[in-house]
Order: C-alpha cells, then sequence, then structure tokens
C-alpha cells in the first residue's frame, strides 16, 4: 500500500509543482490565468482516479495536494472563478476520500470561513472578481462534506460548538438560509439544504442547535410555502421537508423535551449567555411551529407524488415522535395524511404506507378515528357554508379515513349511529339550493316529448348523474358518491343503510330526497361490491341487504304508481325510483318478468314528461329492463308484454280523469317499436276515438291524441304493403292524350279491324246448330238431373256469379289507418289551428297509402271533402296551404274521380288565386324585363316546345312578398298543375288554369302540367305572352321559331307567321 501511494506521489508532484509554479508568476503574467485552469483541470482529474481506488489517497497524501490549491486559494482576489470552482472540487475530493474525519480543528474553522466567503453571493463585491452559480453550488457542497467529516468524531462535533467557533458557525449558518430563500438557482439551494441538513445532524449540543431553529424554520418555512411567484422544483421542496423532519427529530421530539426544567438555571451558563430550552421556550416554540406548519401543509395538493410523499413522511414524523411535544398540531396533521392517501390509485405507496402504520400503531387508529367524529359532525355545518373548496375537503377526508380505518379492530360505533344522520343533514344543504322552478316538473306544462333527444339514448344501459343547478354542487356530489363507495365496502354499510332507507318517507321534501339518494346509491355499491363475495362465501348478511333492497322497490314503485295530483314535485324522486327499478330487474335477471306488469307501464308513463333528464333515465331504466329480462331490446319488451300495456293506456284514456302522458307513452311506443306494435292496438284506437268524443272541447288534449294517431299512421305507412314507390303506374292518369291526325287514323283502322272480327264471330255463331226446341220445356220434370242445360243457361249463371271485391293490403293495419283518416272530418272544424294543421299533416301521411285500396280510398275523398273544403278559406295562412296540397293529393291518386267536386269548388279556388294575386299584383308587374324566347317546332304534332327566358334576375327590395302570401301561391300553383294533368275539367276551365299560371308558364314543371292537357294551348299562351311584353316594353324582342315546311294539310289550317 506504501508502495502504491508513493507511485501516485510522483505521478502527482509535477502537477502540484507545476500549479505552485504558474501560482507564482501570476503577478508578472496575467496570462497565467488559463494556465491555472488548465493545471487545476489536470490535477482534478488525477484526484478523481484516485477518488475510484479506495484506500489510496491519505491524510497525508491529501495535506500534500492541498498545498498547492491553498496557494490558488490565498489569491482568489486575482484568479478566475472557473479556478475556484475547480479548487473546491478538488477539496471535496480530499474532504471524503483523504482526511476523512482527521481534519484539526484549526484547519475546520479555516475551511469553514472559506466556504462561507466563496458561498456568499457579496463575496464578489467584497474580495473575488466574479462569482458563479456553479462556484457557490461547491461551496456548499464543501461546506457539507466539511461538517460531515467534522461530525465523525467527538472531537470534531464538539469544536463545532465551541465559543470560538460559534460566530463562524452563525455566519455559515445565515449564508446558508439566505441563498435557500434568495437565490433562484436549484442547483445552489439543493447545496445549501445539504449544508443545513450536516449541521442539524452534526451538532451534539442541542442547546446550541435550538438557537438556530427560529431562523432555520423561518427559512424553509417561506421556501415550502406554496407561492406563484418563486416557484422551487419539486427536488428543492423535497429536501427542504426532509431538512423540516430532520430539525423537528433533533430539537422537539417527546424524547428530548420530556425531561426540559420549567425555567433558566444555569447561573454560568447565563453568564456566558448560552441559550438554554426550558418548558416555556417549548409552548413558545411550538405556536411558532404550528403557523409554520399551517403553511407548508398546503403542500398536500402537490402534483409531483415525491413532494407528497415527502410530506407524508414529515406528518408521520411529528405523529410519532413529536405526538406530545406538537401536541397542537395533531389535528391539521392528521388531516394532511389523510388528504395524502387519497390522491394516489390502488397502488398508491403513501396510503400502502399508511394503512401499514395503523396496523402497528394503535393509538394512530385512535387517533384517526377520534378525528374522523369530529369530521362528522361539523359535515353539515360545513356544507352550510358557500365555500365549495372546504365543503369538498371534508366529505373527502371522510372518505378517505373511512377506508384507512375498514379492518382495522377500530370501534366504530359511535361514528355509525352519526354517520347516516349527518350525511342526510349535509346532502339536504347541498340539495336545498337547487329548489328552483327549473328543478321542478311543471304539471301545467304542454307535455310533449323530444324524440330525437329520447332515440338518441335508446341503447343507453348506465344512468346519468342527476343534474343540479350549479357546477359546484355537482362535485360535491361526486364526493358524496365517492363517499358511498368507500363505505359500502365498510362493516358500517348495513348499519348506514337501514338507517337511511327507514328515513326515505319522512320528513321535508330535501330530507326525504336526501336519504333517498344516498340509500339507493349506497345499496347500488354495496351490490357491486358484495356481488363477487357472494359468489363463493355467505357471510350472512345478504339477508338484511335483501331486505332493505326490497323495502326500497316497494317504496319506489308506490311513489311511479301514484297518481299525477299526488306525485311529488320534484323530480328527482322519480328518477331515483327509476334506478331501484332498475337495481332489481338487474338481481332477479329473468326472475324479474312477473314483476313488469306492475313496472312497465310507470316507465313507459314518465317518457310522456317534459323533463328531458328524466326521459333519458326511463330510456336507460328501460333498457336495463330488457337486459335483464331476456329481450333483446325494449321494441321486444314492449311486444312481449303489449297486453297489459295496452290495457292500462286504455285504462287512463277512459278513465274520467285523463292522463295527458298516456297519448305520449302510446307515441314513444310506436317509435320504439314500429309498425309491428299496430295489429295490437286496435282496441286502443277505440279507446282513444272514445276519449277524444268525451273530451273534444280540450284542444291541448285533442292535439295530444292526434299526435299519438298520427304516430300510428307514420309507422303504418311503413309496412312494404303500404310503402309509397315511385312508380308512376300505380297513379290514374285519368286526362286525356293530345289527338293527332295519327292517332285519329289509328283509331278508325282499330275500328274496322273490331267491326270486321265481329262480323266474322257472328257468322260463325250462326252455322252452329239452331235449337230445334224451346230454351226450357215447361213440362220437363225439374227434378230431371239427366236434363241438358243450355249455354245461355250457363252465360246467366256466369253472370250472376259477382267475383268478391278485393281485400285492401295488410288488412288490419289498413283498417287502422283508414279508420284514424276518417276520423280527421270532425276536428278539421276546431278552433285549434295547430290541430287543423297537424290533422292535414296526418292526412298528407294516408292518402298514398289509402290509396292502393280504391274502394275505401274514394269514399274516404267523399266523406272528407265537405269539411276538407272550407279550409282552403281559412285565416291561417299554413291551413290553406296544407289544404291546397291535399287537394292536389287526392287530384293525382283519384284522378278523375275529382271532376265534379273540382268544378264545384272552382270558385273557391278563383277567389284564393284573386286573393294572392291582390297581393302580388303591384310587384309582378315591376318585374316584367326583356324576355327572349326560342320556341322550337319539331314535329308535325307540336310534341316539343323549348322555351327559354334572358331576364337576368336582380336584387329588388319592393318586390318582396310576404312568406304566407308565397306559400299559399305555391301551394295553388301545385294544385292547379295536378288539376291539369290528372283531372278532366271542362275547357273554360282549363282556359282559367291557364289565366292563372300565365306568369309561371315559363317554369318547366308547370308548363309539362300543361302541355299534358293541351300542347297548343300552352304553345299559344306562351307566345301571346312573349308579344304582349313585347308591346308593353317597346322592345324588339327576338323569336326564334323553326317551323318546317308542311308539304300536305288543309287550305283552312292557317299556320303563325312571323313579322
Amino acid at each position: 500500500m506504501h508502495f502504491i501511494s508513493l507511485t501516485w506521489l510522483v505521478q502527482l508532484k509535477p502537477q502540484c509543482v507545476e500549479l505552485i509554479q504558474v501560482i507564482s508568476s501570476l503577478p508578472q503574467r496575467p496570462s497565467a490565468k488559463r494556465e491555472i485552469v488548465q493545471s487545476l483541470t489536470k490535477l482534478l482529474g488525477t484526484l478523481k482516479q484516485l477518488a475510484a481506488k479506495p484506500d489510496i489517497l491519505d491524510a497525508k497524501l491529501a495535506e500534500f495536494v492541498f498545498v498547492p490549491i491553498s496557494h490558488v486559494l490565498r489569491s482568489s482576489r486575482t484568479v478566475s472563478a472557473h479556478a475556484l470552482e475547480l479548487s473546491l472540487e478538488c477539496i471535496s475530493i480530499l474532504l471524503r476520500t483523504g482526511w476523512k474525519g482527521n481534519l484539526s480543528p484549526a484547519l475546520s474553522g479555516q475551511l469553514l470561513i472559506l466556504f462561507t466567503f466563496l458561498a456568499n453571493p457579496s463575496s464578489a463585491e467584497n474580495g473575488i472578481p466574479a462569482t458563479s452559480e456553479e462556484l457557490q453550488a461547491a461551496a456548499f457542497k464543501c461546506m457539507a462534506e466539511l461538517l460531515a467529516e467534522m461530525s465523525r468524531t467527538s472531537k470534531g462535533k464538539s469544536s463545532l460548538t465551541e465559543t470560538g467557533n460559534i460566530p463562524t458557525l452563525g455566519k455559515a449558518v445565515l449564508v446558508m438560509l439566505d441563498s435557500i430563500t434568495d437565490l433562484k438557482s436549484n442547483s445552489v439551494r439543493l447545496q445549501a439544504l445539504a449544508a443545513v441538513q450536516a449541521l442539524a445532524s452534526g451538532i451534539d449540543d442541542l442547546d446550541a442547535l435550538a438557537s438556530f431553529l427560529p431562523r432555520m424554520v423561518s427559512s424553509l418555512t417561506k421556501l415550502l410555502t406554496p407561492s406563484s411567484t418563486k416557484r422551487a422544483s419539486f427536488r428543492v421542496i423535497e429536501r427542504g421537508l426532509d431538512t423540516m423532519s430532520l430539525l423537528l427529530l433533533r430539537v422537539l421530539s417527546d424524547r428530548q423535551t420530556t425531561d426540559l426544567p420549567s425555567q433558566d438555571t444555569g447561573g454560568d451558563d447565563k453568564d456566558n449567555k448560552r441559550f438554554l430550552r426550558t418548558a416555556s421556550w417549548l409552548q413558545a416554540t411550538t405556536t411558532q411551529i404550528k403557523i409554520a406548519l399551517a403553511n407548508i401543509l398546503k403542500l398536500r395538493n402537490h402534483d409531483k407524488k415525491e413532494v407528497r410523499y415527502a410530506l407524508l413522511q414529515l406528518c408521520l414524523r411529528i405523529i410519532r415522535d413529536c405526538r406530545k411535544s406538537l401536541s397542537e398540531c395533531i389535528g391539521m396533521v392528521t388531516e394532511t395524511m389523510v388528504t395524502l392517501a387519497g390522491r394516489g390509485g390502488e397502488n398508491d405507496t403513501i396510503e400502502n404506507d399508511l394503512k401499514t402504520l395503523l396496523y402497528t400503531d394503535h393509538r394512530l387508529s385512535e387517533l384517526l378515528r377520534d378525528s374522523l367524529n369530529g369530521w362528522v359532525i361539523s359535515l353539515p355545518r360545513f356544507m352550510q357554508s358557500k365555500d365549495d373548496a372546504s365543503r369538498r375537503q371534508i366529505i373527502h377526508q371522510i372518505s378517505i379515513a373511512v377506508r384507512l380505518l375498514n379492518g382495522e379492530e377500530t370501534d366504530l360505533t359511535i361514528i355509525d349511529e352519526l354517520l347516516a344522520g349527518n350525511l342526510r343533514d349535509g346532502l339536504s344543504n347541498i340539495m336545498g339550493d337547487s329548489n328552483i322552478p327549473g328543478a321542478l316538473v311543471d304539471s301545467t306544462a304542454p307535455m310533449t316529448i323530444e324524440m330525437g333527444s329520447v332515440l338518441s339514448s335508446a341503447h343507453a344501459t348506465t344512468f346519468q348523474p342527476l343534474a343540479l343547478r350549479l357546477k359546484g354542487q355537482e362535485e360535491m356530489m361526486k364526493e358524496f358518491r365517492y363517499l358511498l363507495q368507500e363505505l359500502a365496502k365498510s362493516k358500517s354499510a348495513l348499519t348506514v343503510a337501514r338507517d337511511l332507507v327507514n328515513d326515505t318517507e319522512f320528513g321535508p321534501q330535501e330530507t326525504q330526497l336526501a336519504s333517498l339518494w344516498l340509500s339507493v346509491n349506497l345499496l347500488k355499491d354495496m351490490v357491486i361490491f358484495d356481488s363477487a363475495v357472494d359468489d363463493f362465501l355467505d357471510l350472512g348478511t345478504s339477508n338484511i341487504q335483501n331486505e332493505l333492497l326490497d323495502t326500497l322497490y316497494n317504496i319506489s314503485l308506490a311513489r311511479l304508481t301514484k297518481s299525477p295530483s299526488d306525485t311529488e314535485t320534484h323530480w328527482h324522486f322519480q328518477a331515483l325510483s327509476l334506478e331501484v327499478i332498475a337495481l332489481q330487474a338487474s338481481r332477479y335477471k329473468t326472475d324479474f318478468r312477473g314483476e313488469l306488469v306492475d313496472v312497465l307501464y310507470p316507465a313507459l308513463h314518465i317518457l310522456g314528461t317534459p323533463n328531458q333528464a328524466l326521459q333519458n333515465h326511463a330510456m336507460s331504466c328501460l333498457n336495463i329492463l330488457a337486459e335483464s329480462c331476456g329481450f333483446k331490446s325494449v321494441s321486444d319488451l314492449i311486444v312481449s308484454n303489449v297486453d297489459y300495456i295496452i290495457n292500462a293506456v286504455g285504462l287512463q284514456l277512459n278513465y274520467h280523469d285523463i292522463s295527458p302522458q298516456a297519448p305520449q307513452v302510446l307515441l314513444m311506443m310506436m317509435r320504439l317499436c314500429g309498425p309491428s306494435l299496430l295489429p295490437y292496438l286496435d282496441d286502443l284506437v277505440a279507446s282513444m276515438f272514445s276519449a277524444l268524443e268525451r273530451f273534444h272541447g280540450y284542444p291541448k288534449l285533442v292535439e295530444l291524441l292526434f299526435s299519438a294517431l298520427g304516430g300510428m299512421v307514420e309507422e303504418g305507412v311503413k309496412i312494404p304493403q303500404l310503402m309509397i314507390t315511385a312508380d308512376d303506374s300505380n297513379i290514374r292518369e285519368q286526362s286525356e292524350k293530345p289527338t293527332t291526325m295519327s292517332a285519329i287514323v289509328n283509331a278508325l283502322k282499330e275500328m274496322e279491324t273490331e267491326t270486321r272480327k265481329n262480323d266474322e264471330e257472328h257468322e260463325k255463331e250462326t252455322r252452329e246448330h239452331f235449337p230445334r226446341r224451346p230454351w226450357k220445356d215447361p213440362t220437363k220434370d225439374p227434378e230431371d238431373t239427366n236434363a241438358q242445360e243450355t249455354p245461355h243457361e250457363n252465360e246467366e249463371d256466369d253472370q250472376a256469379v259477382q267475383p268478391p271485391d278485393p281485400l285492401p293490403p295488410a288488412p288490419r293495419i289498413f283498417d287502422i289507418i283508414l279508420k284514424i283518416s276518417e276520423l280527421t272530418q270532425h276536428y278539421l272544424t276546431s278552433s285549434s289551428s295547430t290541430l287543423r294543421s297537424s290533422l292535414l299533416a296526418l292526412l298528407h301521411t294516408t292518402i298514398p297509402a289509402l290509396a292502393k285500396h280504391e274502394n275505401s280510398f274514394l269514399p274516404l275523398i267523399n266523406t272528407l271533402w265537405p269539411v276538407l273544403l272550407p279550409r282552403i278559406d281559412d285565416p291561417e295562412a299554413y291551413v290553406v296551404s296544407n289544404a291546397l296540397d291535399i287537394v292536389s293529393l287526392m287530384c293525382i291518386h283519384a284522378g278523375n274521380f275529382m271532376k265534379g267536386r273540382i268544378e264545384g269548388a272552382w270558385s273557391d279556388l278563383q277567389a284564393v288565386h284573386r286573393r294572392t294575386l291582390k297581393k302580388t299584383d303591384n310587384r309582378s308587374n315591376k318585374n316584367l324585363g326583356s324576355t327572349n324566347l326560342a320556341i322550337t317546332h319539331k314535329d308535325d304534332n307540336l310534341s316539343s316546345l323549348k322555351v327559354t327566358s334572358d331576364r337576368e334576375p336582380s336584387y329588388r327590395p319592393e318586390l318582396y312578398v310576404s312568406a304566407p302570401t308565397r306559400m299559399i301561391s305555391n301551394s295553388l300553383n301545385h294544385a292547379l298543375c295536378a288539376i291539369a294533368k290528372h283531372v278532366i275539367v271542362r275547357e273554360e276551365f282549363f282556359d282559367d288554369i291557364l289565366d292563372m299560371l300565365e306568369p309561371i308558364l315559363e317554369r318547366s314543371n308547370v308548363r309539362e302540367s300543361l302541355e299534358y292537357r293541351n300542347t297548343d294551348a300552352v304553345w299559344l299562351r306562351l307566345l301571346e305572352k312573349n308579344r304582349l311584353m313585347a308591346s308593353d316594353n317597346n322592345v324588339l324582342t327576338q323569336f326564334r321559331i323553326s317551323v318546317p315546311e308542311i308539304s300536305q294539310g288543309l287550305p283552312r289550317w292557317n299556320f303563325v307567321r312571323l313579322q
């Protein structure tokens, strides 16, 4: 070993000599600063190699190397900061591997002064040319290593607190603490905290250490208090918490403060002005420590788990080692521990460590139980405050405390007795803030369903949280929900659940609602938690739990089946009752089918409420019922149980106090099940007709009933037999085709052929055997079976047998649609314009489907026409428009059957046209512009006309036509086109149609409809219109008329000649 040391000495000696020479030449050669840095770099590299090999660098070799370094330190006013930094790194290696605590007290004191000087940021102004963060960090690192090495021996520890070294140590402490609080460099702060830790660990004289405690605690509190201006890194905060924990352990632990004197009695010490700890000092210090901890414990919400874990260690240090001395801080420390345990997930190390500590330390479990008792008692009072953060905090603390104490051998009987009542009172205070009109169900509001919103949740199998007025309330409900989840896993769950269920029918409405919400969610969590255990073990508690569930189910079913006048105004009761029904169905699965007779209609009935959240709850409940009872969908659930659902709806309709939700329930059933439900609704349709007869004077109720009937119609026409197709062959084209010469010739040829054929058949019949006896022998026995029947008798018999009328498609559904359509005749005269419009819209849906069976459709037209025609003069524009649309549909599907009715109502149609024309005539005349028509004649039949308009659109505000007028005008034009195309009216009526449609005759759809009746008339009308426009505007209008030369024709045919 001695030989190895000599070998390294030979290697170190040239470098040390070189460094001394460079330092000596520094006053004469300013460029030597660079050489100093180079020499120190070489020396540092060699020392690092020595430090990697243990026991090579001893105290003597360290002193040899320190000599040239000391020369550099003496020249600190002239060398660069980098050179000083390299020197400190070399000294750090010497302290760790060379001296190893064998420093002389004198050298230790000198080094402490040197490190303090170099670590002080103000040294750059008082001595050294410059400083840097790296230099300060290296100085604090050397200081920490120096204090650690000095504390290895008792001599070194005693030398730290000698009277002569107290000022030096005090200065070093001040520099450390000032750097912690004032500097922004995290690396410097970390090394300064390491130095404070080394000092707190190295001083044996606790009185001396206590003299530094106030300044240390003050600086650490300033560092650890969360601030938005000076944010330290989480590593600095972590080390700061460790330092605080170490200081409290060394100075304020119960072991160190048990035998403190009541007052200062040391005469010699008093003369020497030494600090002594006393009981009064402890009391004053505890008060200041409590204030400091109140700020430090705010770090419980820090986002770094390292910081939270260090804070937990500080809390555990206080609970385990300072329980008596810092008894005033135990409450907030316990609260902080509980908060820290709830921040992580299931594998949170903090919570696991705390559970282990609770298991091993029974006193800590009792302390946590006492804290939980206080939190439960204060819960209602906290819920009355407006500080949402504090309210969420106390609920969270109760949740975590319940989870931590679960499984511990701790008696929680007193807490169980308080928990149910205080939870109910606290939650009722939260729900009391939402008692506003928006949270209540208005029984007088119009019962309408937003079909899109309900059908969008048609597959939801989970319930959405109950909506409250404020966002803060929703956050509070989440905390209560988390608390119940933890409570469901504890031994107190059954006791609390029993108390809550017993209170669901007593007290004010807010109290009942809070008890119901808590009991529903608690039992739901208990079912989830116990389901896995019950599959393997029978703990004897399932019977009580099932009894509570059955009791709550009966209460909920009774709430849902109450009459509307007795139902609670708060919709949350109904929503929670639906959750209970779904919970029971999930428990019993297919065995719950027997209960569907009682629960299915109430669930469907709630779909008729105007509250969208309640509708979504009802839809989710139906989905859960269908899934639990083994049905594929809600549609299958309803169809399979349609008999008693229809009976329930029928009772609601036949009862003297009719429910406005019943029609909406039926409508939603139709939306969910589609046409498959229609065959079961025969009796229900009759009940609806009966209700309409009894309540026809109530427009809103009639509208609801017809909305349900409209839903039946909309779903009924979707069956394949009644589906509307785009095939024009299904529409009767009753009008005559335009007559041409070729058509006349073909008709004459067909007539001639038919006549010739009839003559030939007649001649053939005359050649047959002429009867030689009467057609019937009066003397013949009528019962003679051998009598030969004549062919004429067979013909008479055949003619007597008439084929039966064909049945309509899908007879049962068709009859329902037909009956609903016929019923509209009694209500088209209603005073409610909305009802009249909805009825016309219903007819618009049914007519195309009913037209499939002519024998039913034509009588329907005969029935509806007398009440439909007056609607053309209705005061509401949209009713007039809908009525004209119905007339168009009738003309399209009934064809020439409408001829007499149209001709009889022609004056009414002209009156409608005059009314619209009166409002648009002044504007339309101003809209005339130049028009360039190109009429091209392609063949003899004038079968192809091409009309183009060159009028350029322009923005003319004065030409604005009101929306009602435009609506009626469009419907009238459509009706006239349908009449011209499908009904053979007299020629004078067709001329009136041309007059009324002349302003829009250039439109392709209008022109095509009129040309179907008479192409020549349309062509001439277009020609006359163009000439009139040209003469009125005095503008030469160009016509491009291409008429082929006609080689043959009668002299009286005078064709148009253009000038």
